[in-house]
This record gives structure tokens, sequence and C-alpha cells, in this order.
């Protein structure tokens, strides 16, 4: 508790001394320990682990270079760098740290030491908005930077030539969710990506392409385009904000997309051309909106994730080609993983159509400012990684424009050398060509393409080599040679590895070649990855030669593999029917399971009646009506909605089919079925719900979302009845609340005065809602009476939903008439208000909750987006100094505690509860955890909680672990404090991102994950 509580709450003043009060304040004001503060790079670099084999030194740091965003590594071996100084100062509409702009610099270790000795600003301006992606490729430098994609030409002294603008139209600008870096692709083409901002961008031919809620195209997208701009091509779209793609020499194109922060919902995805990744759902709405899981996965027409990496925030991205490091990393990806301050390495492996990965982490740190941004290879195959070194990831909280790292990772005791470039002798260029650094392939790639035919014998010689690295790359340039060229590439569609059959096929479409032709003798092959790519490659031939193959394919899926299943949703697209007609010829019995998934995938509107019939046939079992149901749930069509309401009205409310229909019009009156809320097929159903025990609470949450009042009779009738539960009640409750309907005001008012805790609760919210007279009186009244806390909590919440409510909030605690255990509370609201004179207010009379540092906390939407540290929370919570939770809580280590035990609190409270708990601990007491003031004859005034309470003996437990023995006789008075034991002023005993961390370990207390074990104890 902090001092201002003590003055407020006189009983608990008296108990503490004043020597005993200033102890606590100097405790809570100690210097965070090193692990949270900024380190020298050397004391970082020695906090350092990298995986065995392997060391990381460090190559340049500040004040050479501040906030790197991205890098790249040209072919004399020097590191370009973006840097992000200013980043969204002009979005918040805030003075720029630097004013005269960003830079793009070059850094060179001369001298080989493995240091950087030499610094050139490239180009420094104020049109440099901490861009966000670097290409140099020959005389070329690329940058990414919203609206725009920009094309640096130079000479080789790198004086600046010309600047122009290659495309433009992308949203994000001064933003981290715009376009980012290009990729040289082993084709000739730039690949790049861009984040959920959108864009409507035309291309150098006119062609205009879009992504917006509105489509074609959703939120994130993976590009391509030809170097003089067209050609433009979306490979894939609906994700979050990938960062940066990656390449491999088949053409696999890989990225990891961040989630909406605080989900844990970071993942690694392979880019499945013309694939729909499902960040938005299939009417443009989040998932919060449209109640889907966040990346939709549930749903047909969304590709798989390859890896779920939980909580991060995901940068910089490459494909080690290289040589040097151990075998185990070549041809697997690296990736800056900044919001777990880790580099990672992510072993790949097929997995029927699609892949797997095994994390693998390359270097850790235990300092918590380490934020790696990027990652790029050397010439000579060592990577370098950049650390934009923060408190945390990029620039909504961002608390250093000074400091900024490179780091060197290569086998120990590595020195570095300097690889000279030979584009002159067969074996040179060849030896550039398979590079791990894309500028020297680049340059390569355009010399052997420049020389035609003349480069067949340097190519046909690196097909017969065993790198199947420059196999690959000669094979791209081979496929533009006539004659010889394209047949090694078609003889490669032969090739024992499934690798080179791919690449043959994509090499092949790449120049214009029958697809269908080449791809027939493939159609069965023994790879699924190969025949995913035949169905891939298919989504662009209209011919009915193509719906011949897309039969063949469909009667390899085993019914089991999601890859090869989406890989034939896109060859099937615009032929859905065409292709029913003919599945339904293979598949003649009454209902095929493998057909229904196929049909769950393609959605053919033809196929409407045929399930309709399927589902209602009574004298088919269960099982494949459900199965058929399934395929209806995700029907667009009106007739597919309406179907399962009737058979909701017509199936017992109990029965699995009716439930499964009732989960689907609950999730799609939300998408695709939105037209459908006032049907009256519908309507009947929900009404059925209502009134049918086992659906009860969907069908209450459903009434509560769509905020109908044709169902307010049936839920008063629920939140009066005797024989519902608790939880029911309180829920058809706040239900009752959303319709707005005034009439039910005087029952919801009999409901706050005679309901359980729960109820009541939920009646002062639902009387809310209808906005009665005199109401920020009543809220007054109750916040000053003696009502429980969590009813009173709940009475400041609503004040704080307007202006008026948040001033009267201040102007009772300028009165002194706060109490003591809302005013952490109050201070969250007011402090959120949109009104500056509100929030100005707040500030002088309820200052904000401060961090261990004295920094003013962010919002709690702030904090829960935040990626933490579940170890580093483990150490926080058992450490003797700083919050001290382990003194007061137990994990199930058969410790008595004088607090709640904490061993599944992972189960029972989401990130914002926890945080919640821990800034509002006086918000909500559970009984048996009162604080219980007594005035004894032997001890004088004690507090504690109470653990008996008997005719016979009183027992309290102190919060020093201590417990006081008396018998009642001895008891002369007692008081229950409205404060909880738990400390109000917690967060001051630690650092923002101790807090956050903290938080990351509290949500891995589970059952299911052996509770605090999981975190690694």
């Amino acid at each position: 508790m902090t001092s201002r509580e003590f003055v407020r709450d006189p009983g608990i003043r008296d108990i503490l001394s004043r020597s005993a009060l200033m102890a606590i304040a100097a405790g809570i004001l100690v210097s965070a320990s090193a692990a949270y503060s900024q380190q020298a790079p050397q004391q970082t670099l020695k906090g350092m682990k990298a995986a065995p084999g392997l060391e990381v030194s460090l190559w340049a740091s500040e004040p050479t270079l501040s906030n790197p965003t991205n890098i790249d590594i040209d072919e004399r071996g020097r590191v370009w760098v973006l840097e992000g100084v200013n980043y969204r100062r002009k979005l918040s509409n805030k003075k720029d740290y630097r004013p005269a702009g960003d830079r793009i610099l070059i850094l060179e270790d001369t001298d080989h030491d493995g240091r950087a000795d030499k610094t050139t600003v490239f180009a420094q301006d104020l049109s440099l908005r901490t861009p966000l992606g670097i290409a140099v490729l020959g005389d070329k430098v690329i940058i990414s930077q919203s609206p725009n994609v920009i094309v640096y030409t130079k000479d080789g002294e790198d004086n600046i030539l010309k600047k122009e603008v290659l495309l433009s139209g992308w949203n994000g600008e001064d933003h981290d969710h715009g376009v980012h870096a290009v990729v040289f692709g082993h084709d000739g083409r730039y690949y790049f990506n861009s984040g959920d901002q959108g864009f409507d961008v035309t291309d150098k031919t006119g062609n205009r392409l879009m992504s917006s809620k509105k489509g074609p195209y959703y939120a994130g997208c993976v590009l391509r385009v030809n170097p003089d701009g067209t050609d433009l091509t979306v490979l894939g779209h609906n994700f979050r904000n990938p960062y940066e793609l990656a390449l491999d020499s088949f053409g696999n194109i890989w990225q990891t997309d961040n989630d909406d922060d605080g989900n844990a919902w970071v993942r690694l995805n392979y880019v499945m051309e013309g694939g729909n990744f499902g960040y938005w759902g299939p009417t443009g709405r989040s998932w919060r909106e449209d109640k889907g899981t966040h990346f939709h996965s549930e749903l047909p027409g969304v590709i798989p994730n390859v890896k779920r990496l939980g909580a991060g925030a995901p940068c910089g991205l490459v494909v080690y080609e290289g040589e040097l490091l151990p075998d185990r990393y070549r041809g697997q990806l690296i990736h800056a993983e900044a919001g777990q301050g880790r580099i990672n390495a992510y072993l790949l492996s097929p997995d029927g159509a699609g892949y797997s990965a095994a994390l693998d982490p390359l270097v850790t740190t235990s300092d918590a400012w380490f934020r790696p941004s990027d990652v790029a290879v050397a010439p000579d195959g060592a990577v370098y990684f950049s650390d934009w070194y923060d408190a945390s990831v990029g620039g909504h909280q961002m608390a250093d424009t000074k400091r900024g790292r490179i780091y060197r990772l290569a086998p120990t005791g590595y020195r570095p050398s300097s690889v000279k470039v030979d584009l002159d002798s067969a074996q040179g260029v060849a030896s550039a060509l398979s590079s791990p650094t894309q500028s020297v392939r680049y340059l390569a790639f355009q010399r052997l393409r420049s020389q035609g035919s003349s480069a067949l014998e340097t190519l046909l010689t690196m097909t017969r080599e065993r790198n199947p690295v420059s196999r690959a790359r000669a094979l791209w340039l081979l496929g533009g040679i006539p004659g010889p060229g394209e047949k090694a590439v078609r003889d490669a569609v032969h090739d024992s590895d499934p690798n080179f059959r791919i690449l043959a096929l994509r090499i092949l479409d790449s120049r214009g070649a029958d697809i269908v032709e080449a791809s027939r003798p493939l159609l069965k092959d023994h790879s699924p990855l190969v025949r995913r790519e035949v169905a891939v490659l298919l989504q662009h031939v209209e011919s009915s030669a193509a719906l011949d193959s897309l039969v063949e394919l469909c009667q390899g899926h085993d019914g089991k593999d999601r890859w090869y299943l989406e890989a034939l949703g896109l060859g099937s697209r615009g032929r859905e029917n065409q292709l029913y007609t003919r599945l339904r010829q293979l598949f003649s019995e009454p209902w095929n399971s493998r057909l229904g998934l196929l049909l769950w995938e393609f959605r053919p509107s033809q196929a409407l009646s045929y399930l309709a019939d399927t589902v209602n046939n009574s004298g088919l079992n269960v099982s494949d009506r459900a199965d058929a149901l399934s395929v209806l749930a995700v029907m667009p069509q009106a007739e597919a909605g309406q179907t399962l309401a009737t058979l909701i009205s017509k199936e017992e409310g109990s029965s699995d089919l009716a439930m499964k229909a009732f989960e689907a019009i609950n999730r799609q009156l939300f998408s695709q079925w939105i037209d459908l809320r006032t049907d009256p097929a519908i309507t009947a159903a929900i009404r059925k719900a209502l009134g049918t025990e086992a659906m009860r609470p969907f069908a209450v949450s459903l009434a509560d979302d769509l905020e109908d009042p044709q169902y307010g009779p049936q839920l008063l009738q629920l939140a009066r009845g005797a024989e519902v539960s608790e939880k029911v009640k309180a829920a058809a409750v706040e239900a009752l609340g959303k319709t707005r309907d005034r009439q039910y005001l005087p029952a919801l008012e009999q409901l706050f005065r005679d309901g359980a805790l729960t109820v009541r609760i939920k009646a002062l919210r639902a009387i809310s809602y209808q906005i009665p007279d005199s109401l920020e009186n009543r809220l007054k009244a109750l916040i000053l009476s003696g009502e429980p806390n969590e009813v009173r909590s709940e009475a400041v919440r609503i004040l704080g939903r307007t202006d008026r409510g948040c001033t009267l909030l201040l102007d009772l605690e300028q009165k002194a008439e706060l109490p003591s255990e809302l005013r952490t509370v109050a201070t969250g609201i007011t402090h959120a208000s949109r009104n500056p004179d509100i929030r100005a207010r707040a500030r002088k009379l309820l200052p904000p909750v401060a961090s261990r540092n004295r920094r003013p906390l962010p919002s709690t939407r702030e904090l829960v987006s935040r990626s933490g540290d579940a170890e580093r929370g483990r150490r926080i919570f058992m450490a003797k100094d700083g919050p001290k939770c382990h003194s007061c809580h137990s994990l199930a280590d058969g410790k008595k505690s004088v607090g709640p035990d904490l061993s599944n609190i992972g189960d029972k409270l989401g990130k914002e509860a926890l945080l919640e708990s821990i800034m509002n601990p006086s918000a909500g007491i559970a009984p048996e955890f009162y604080v219980w003031i007594l005035q004894t004859r032997t001890e004088g005034q004690v507090m504690g909680i109470l653990t008996e309470d008997t005719p016979q003996r009183v027992k309290l437990f102190t919060d020093t672990l201590e417990e006081l023995r008396f018998k009642p006789a001895d008891i002369t008075s007692r008081r229950r404090s409205r404060l909880s034991l738990m400390p109000e002023d917690l967060p001051s005993t630690m650092t923002e991102q101790q807090l956050i961390d903290l938080l990351e370990f509290l949500t891995t207390l589970r059952a299911e994950a052996g509770g605090h074990r999981a975190a690694g104890q």
C-alpha cells in the first residue's frame, strides 16, 4: 500500500509507525536491477549466449548508429543501415528527435579486425522518416517507406545520381504497418510485403491493386514486381504485419507475422501463392467482430500456419544458404525476434503438403533491452544482426533514441574475411551466383543473364554440382535459354528430389509453358508437396484439361492433410460447381466424408440442396449428418443459415446436431449471415435456444451481442428464474440492459436490490445502459456507501464513461471524499479520458501509477499488448525484493500463504484481468481474503486475514506470514477494511518491463501445463 492509503485508513495508519513508512518508501525507490537497465554494448555482449559452436561479437554500436530498423550487406561486405530515430513523431504530432531527418548509413570494417571503423552517411533528409526496408543491388539502393518504394541510383563512390519512386500508394506513413523491404528473387523480380494498413497502388503498366476492408485483397500482402515497376502481383494476402519475407533458392517464400498484441499468436508462414492467411474474416471483419479465432484457421480457404510462435514482435528474416555456420542451419530460417529479444533459427521439415518447424534459439541474452530488428548474411557466410535497443518494441513507448548495435554471429574463433567478387571468369561468376549474400547473387545473375546462351556451359556445369543451392539458382537462369537450357529445366521435372520437381514447374510456369501438360506426369506423384504445387499453379489455367487434373488431384487427398486441401481450394477457384458435379459422379453414395471435406473447402453453391437433404435425412447416422452440417455452416448463402435454424427448431435442444447448428449461427450472424439477424427462422431458433437449458448460456450471449428488444421477455424470465444458475442470471441481466428498453428499469432495480453480488453488478451496469435520470447522483451515493467494493468499483467505471462522471470523481478526490480503495480504479479511468482538461486535472489530483524508475505506466491496453519473458517474470515472482509475490501467494508447493494459491491463475484470468488485479487489488476481494482490523487486549491493534473465527478461537494471518491466535474475549472490537492486504502501489516496486514479464509468467500458470513448472521452475 502507498502512504496515501495509510493516511486515508486511520486503523491501518495507527498500526505502522512513521519509521516503517519511511522504510517502505525507501524500498520502492531502489534503483532497478542491472537486468532491467540499459547496458553498455560490451556488457550486453557479455550476457549473450550463442548456440553451440558459435559466438557473437560486437561489430558496431552507438554513437555510430541509433535505432536500426533494417540492414543489408553489399558485395564489398559493407553493412547498410536504416535508422528510425524519428519513428512515429509525425504520426503523433510531436517534435522530431532528429530535426535533420533520419539516415541511411554505410558501415565498413576497413582493417578486417571485426569492428566497423568507417561510417558514411549515404542520405539524410526530412523525407526519410523511419524507412523500414533496404536492398542494395548493384548501383540501386531500394528503400521501402510508406507510401513509396524508392530507388536511389548511385555511382561507384556512393554518390546519389538519381532518386525516383518505383511504386506508390501504401498506407501507414510514419507507421511500421506499411510497406517493407524488397528482396531480390531468383527469377530476377522483386519480392516484398506490407502490413495491414492496406494500399491502393497502380503499377507502371496501369494495373491497379488494392488492399482494403472491401477487398479484393485484405490487410497485409506479399507482392512481386518487375524491377521496372511493371506486373505488380499479390502472391498472398490477409496477414497482420509481416516485417520481412525470405526466399530460398527453390522459390519458396517464408515470413513471420505479428498478432494483435497480447494474444500470443505470432506465427511463421509458408506463402502459398494466391493464399488467404486469415487475419480478417470472410467479410473483412476482424476476429473480434466475427467471433472467429485470431487468424480464422477454423475456416476453409485459410492457409495453415507452419508454426505458432507465441508472444513476440517478429522482425527481419533470412534463409541461410551459406556454408560457414554448422550444417543444421543450412537452408533454414534465421529470424530476429524483437519482442522476445532473441535470434531464432526455425528448422523446417516437410509435413504432408506443407511444413513444420522446430525452434532453435541461436542467440539469447540477459539484457531485456536487446531488440533485434533484422538479420543479413555477409559474403563470407557470417550472420549480422541489428539491435534497435530499447525497453520496448517500436515507437509506441520508445524509451531510447541514442543507442543501436550490430553484432556478428560466426563459428567460435572465426576471424572475418573479405570475399572478392569475380564476375569475369566462369568459375568466379558461378561462385558469385551461389553466394549467401543477395547483393553478390544479384550481380552474378545480371551478368549471366546478359550473356544469354553464352552462359549455357557455366550454368550447366553448376547443375552438375552436389550443392543444391547452386543447382537451383542455375536452373532459374537456364529456363530463359532456348533449347538446352529449357531441356535442363524439363528434365528436372523428373528429378528424384521433390524440391527440384517443384522448382522445374515454377520455372516453366514463369516462362509461360503449358503447365497442364508439364504437370501431367506429376498428378500422382508420391510427394504431396509436388501435388500441392500442381494444384496451386492450376489456379491460373482456365481449361477443361485443368479441370481434369484437379479432379485427379482431389482423388489423391487423404482426407486429413489441410495443406493439400487448401491447395486444391486455390486450384478450384471459379470452377467450384464444375468440380462438384464431377466429384458427385465419383462419390455417388448418400454421403462420403472425403467428399464432405472437399465440399467444405470448395463451398459450391449448387451443393446447397444436397447438403440440406443430407442434414435432414434421419435415415443417416448422426456423424454423417454432422459432417454435412459442418459444410453448411461455412456456406455464405442465406439458405444455409435458414436450413440450420429450421433444424434447431425441429431437433431436441440438447442434441449434438442442434448444438452444432446453433454454434454456427452464433458465429455466422456476425460474419456471412449478418443479413439474417431478423429472419423468422433465425429468431425462432434463438427463442428455442433461450428456452433450452443446454443451449441457454450460448443463446444469452448471442442475445447480448444482438441487443434486440424482442428477446427482452425471455431474458427477464431467466434473470428472475429460481432454477437458473447465477452465471446465466447475471448474463441475462446484462443482456436485458443492452436492449435499452426502459420498460425493464423497475425489474432491473429490483434485481440490483435483491440479487446475488454478480447479479447486482450486472444489474447496475444494465441500469446505466438505460441512462435513467439522476444516474450520476445515484452512482456518487453508491461510491460513498457501505456497499461491497465490487459494486462501488463498477459505479466508478460507469461514471468514467462520460466527462461529467469523470469530473464528479475528481471533485470527490479534491474534497478528500473519494474512498482510498477506489482511488486506483478512478486514477486509471480519469487518465484514460479523451478530454485533455480532465486528464490534466487528473494528473494533479490523482497522479498516475508509476513504475519503479518513476516513469508513469502506460494504459492497460498498452501494457497487455507488450511481450514479456515468462522466465524473467518467474524470477520477479520469487524474488525477496520488489513486489515479493511469493511471500503472500503459493504456487501449489505446499507453502502456507496469506493470499490465494495462484498455481492455476492463468486458467481463470486473461492477461488484462491479471493486470487489473495487480493495479486495483481492492476492486474485488473474495470474502475469505477480507482484511480485518482487530483491537485486542494482548497485542493492541492488529491487521490481517481471519483463518479461524469460532467461539473457541480466532486466528489471524498477517502479511508477514505470522499467525496470531486470540481468545474471543481478548478482542474488544473488530472492523473490516475496504482495502486489500495486497498493496495498492505494487507496480511501483517494479520497472515497466518487470511488470510485463510478471504478467507473462502469470499467464503460464495453468493446470494443463503443470502450473508454474511450465515456466521453467
